[in-house]
């Protein structure tokens, strides 16, 4: 989806029967649309998730605690 601009595209989330995929791919492909399945999306991004954590457990649990009780 990087060659197209975002700004230019309308996001849709489709339900579809499974034996409807290879019309959808035909219409997909005809009016030149971009496809992406949630496992496409997903491998995306861990793809380009950062390798190294900074954040312990504590962090984490400090920001929940932090915007859960206001303090």
């Amino acid at each position: 989806m990087s060659n197209i601009a975002l700004t230019q595209t309308f996001g849709v989330y489709l339900n579809i029967p499974r034996t409807d995929r290879k019309l959808f791919n035909e219409l997909i492909k005809k009016f030149g649309w971009v496809s992406e399945t949630r496992e496409d999306v997903l491998k995306e991004f861990l793809a380009d998730r950062p390798t190294v954590n900074d954040i312990t457990e504590s962090d984490i649990m400090d920001e929940v605690k932090a915007v859960r009780y206001c303090k």
